[in-house]
């Protein structure tokens, strides 16, 4: 007997309950259900690492709900708790798993900020919700939890080293603790959970899994999905023009176009509405639409034969869209694993994805030949370095207190929250101390003998149902967009219009009639009339030291010949040619200072920094940095340079308020005391790393041919 069929057989055999419910029309295990099932039922905590569309969802939920169904004592109470990144996968995913649910008599259940409240009295036996709406129940109805047998993470990749990954790990701590209480009270019969995440693409699993529970198993089963990548140069709308127009002999129907942002989902959707072949079927998505928009651009995309839907990140995830011929890119993402999610959405149901990649500039179309590279070769870009992010420390007291049944909370005890799942502190409690000093004093929190009690600035957050999230809030000051004929919002934008401004958006150019408050009232504009995308903010993020290495191999940017050196470019400006920095009034009898250009290829955060050094050390005058190279005038160097990490701290210190708003900190950043602030961004920036790669480097003169 064949051994595979052998292993495909007994494994059946082990799922009385789930096979033909959730297996069974496609008549066997995929490999990575076929390696993850046995593991799960004895179990253990795993995670699963396979590609997109690998059937890692059922490989996880079959042998859970198989032990569900084996306990008899376990029904009629909440027993696994799925987690996802987004409504909008918990909307899909409840839509796929509705019926072998049903068939199986497991009630299931979404609770999001989208949907309607949970009954106490009688909660799902699985539940699919966000971190931040499970965060919202442990506060308001924490007892449903007692009996959560098993957590499923989807998407691992989207929530580590993010501060709503390190709102999690806080947040399955406070799970651990009250199973732990609960069995102690004779509640449950049991305090142990059993953990399950799930990425398609995630460097290092063993070691992003154990931040959030002890001993993972790591299932991978390695390959992608073969690429048929096409990297063209992109010259305005006539590039998608011609593109558009190829797609019959394509043999594609429906396309996703991937925009860098938001407002370029909205020009492009308006201008390739009269230029493609779609007509009426081209739709927007991005996150500044009203849920229901988006909820209906997913429907009518899904269901129509051929249509073309320009979308932000926001379908980077596995929505269901229906199946996508084609997926186009315009302009590169700023890291390997949005690239790997977007071209993921194409051909679902085959085993290869067809991509075109559109390049803007040398840089975009060296980002895409190394995100190319990286998904062929199955390789992943060692990523930055974790760190733990002290404002959801903030943000997890504001909650927890709201949770506990007095309504304060004792400081050292709920320090022991902020660790690994094996005990260790995540920050030291002098710096944990420090944090609750300040929200005492900010009037967060009131202090009554060794607890504290909710204060007027925890009440202002409380009554914004703010307190359980650590999102960057980029909608505070918005304004929302109402159509005028039917009162429908269809979203939010930074600013509002004045009477008969117009703008593109939801993928119409619409014209503003008037403002109401907060609210602006527009209609649709006629057809002479200019539009432009309005203002979305979205914040920025610099461009990582690995990336930015590999990206500079790819340019051909000059390296040095030994590892040790630096590689520069000396240019001498011509005598001839007057100096316009130069006092004309000054006459030094002196040649010109020369230019140098130093190919650090380090990133944005640490080309800034290195060009700061290069000042205060070495008396240079920067004129230019990027995430490639620092443009000086002065002599460089001749010996190799050196600094200590004191000093690269220092310079920090000068650039933190900078530095602040380009790493992910999260929406309580600013509410931390100063030097907390201060260390966050010095460990965004990895002063150890920075060290490591530039001091004791010698200085390389590049020569140019005459």
């Amino acid at each position: 007997m064949n051994a595979d069929y052998a292993h495909q057989r007994q494994t059946k055999e082990k799922l009385p309950h789930t096979w033909d419910a959730l297996f069974a029309r496609f008549g066997r295990f995929t490999e990575i259900q076929s390696q993850a099932i046995e593991p799960l039922l004895a179990g253990q905590n795993c995670v699963l690492v396979s590609a997109t569309a690998s059937g890692k969802t059922e490989a996880a939920l079959a042998p859970l709900v198989e032990l569900l169904k084996q306990n008899k004592k376990a029904s009629n109470k909440l027993s696994i708790l799925y987690l996802v990144p987004t409504r909008a996968l918990a909307r899909d995913l409840a839509r796929r798993l509705a019926q072998p649910l049903e068939k199986l008599a497991v009630r299931m259940q979404i609770k999001t900020g989208d949907e309607p409240a949970l009954n106490s009295s009688r909660p799902p036996e699985l539940l699919l919700t966000t971190p931040e709406s499970f965060d919202s129940l442990l506060t308001t109805m924490p007892r449903i939890f007692k009996d959560v047998r098993a957590v499923v993470i989807d998407e691992l990749h989207i929530f580590d080293n993010t501060p709503r990954g390190d709102q999690l790990r806080i947040l399955l701590n406070r799970l651990r603790r009250l199973k732990h209480y609960a069995f102690e009270r004779g509640d449950a019969i049991s305090e142990s959970v059993q953990f399950c995440a799930l990425s398609a693409t995630i460097s290092d699993p063993a070691a992003v899994a154990a931040r959030y529970f002890i001993n993972p198993q790591v299932i991978q089963v390695a390959g992608q999905r073969a690429i048929d990548a096409e990297l063209i140069q992109m010259d305005g709308a006539e590039t998608l023009i011609d593109l558009f127009a190829s797609l019959k002999q394509r043999d594609c129907k429906k396309v996703l176009a991937f925009c860098t942002s938001r407002a370029e989902c909205e020009q492009w959707a308006y201008h390739l509405r009269t230029g493609s072949p779609f007509g009426d079927r081209v739709y927007v998505h991005h996150a500044s639409l009203a849920t229901a928009v988006r909820r209906s651009v997913e429907d009518n995309f899904a269901h129509a034969e051929a249509a073309l839907c320009f979308a932000t990140s926001t379908l980077e995830l596995g929505i269901d869209i229906g199946d996508v011929d084609l997926v186009v890119l315009i302009g590169a993402p700023g890291n390997t694993s949005a690239f790997l999610q977007r071209i993921g959405r194409g051909n679902r149901r085959t085993a290869r994805t067809r991509v075109v990649c559109c390049a803007r500039h040398p840089l975009e179309r060296a980002l895409f030949r190394v995100f190319l590279a990286t998904a062929e070769s199955g390789r992943e870009l060692i990523s930055q370095p974790y760190f733990f992010r002290p404002s959801v420390i903030v943000q997890q007291l504001c909650s927890y207190i709201k949770q506990t049944r007095l309504g304060e909370i004792v400081p050292e005890s709920v320090f022991e929250l902020f660790a690994t799942p094996t005990g260790a502190p995540l920050i030291s409690r002098s710096s944990y101390e420090q944090i609750i000093e300040h929200l005492t004093l900010k009037q967060y929190f009131a202090a009554e003998g060794r607890a504290l009690k909710p204060g007027p600035a925890w009440q202002e957050l409380y009554e914004q149902r703010a307190i359980y999230t650590n999102l960057l809030d980029i909608s505070r000051n918005t304004v929302e967009v109402i159509e005028e004929e039917t009162g429908r919002k269809i979203g939010e934008i930074d600013r509002g219009l004045p009477p008969g401004g117009a703008m593109l958006f939801a993928g119409q150019a619409r014209q503003a009639t008037r403002m109401v408050k907060r609210k602006l009232m527009v209609r649709a504009a006629d057809t002479e009339t200019t539009a432009h995308a309005p203002r979305l903010r979205a914040p920025w993020r610099p461009m990582s030291a690995a990336l930015s290495q590999a990206v500079a191999a790819e340019l051909g940017v000059p390296r040095a010949t030994d590892s040790s050196g630096l590689a520069h470019l000396v240019m001498m400006i011509d005598r001839d040619e007057p100096d316009e920095d130069k006092d004309e009034t000054e006459e030094t009898g002196q040649p010109p200072s020369p230019t140098t250009t130093i190919f650090h290829c380090g990133g944005d955060a640490w080309g800034l920094i290195l060009g700061d050094l290069l000042e205060t050390l070495y008396r240079m005058r920067v004129e230019d940095t990027s995430e490639l190279y620092v443009t000086v005038k002065g002599i460089v160097p001749s010996t190799s340079l050196e600094f200590t990490a004191e000093q690269v701290r220092a310079g920090l210190r000068g650039r933190w308020k900078q530095m602040e708003s380009w790493f992910d900190l999260g929406r309580f950043q600013s509410q931390l005391p100063l030097d907390a602030r201060r260390a966050s961004v010095t460990e965004a920036f990895d002063v150890g790393g920075f060290v490591h790669e530039f001091n004791g480097r010698e200085m390389s003169e590049v020569k140019t041919e005459p």
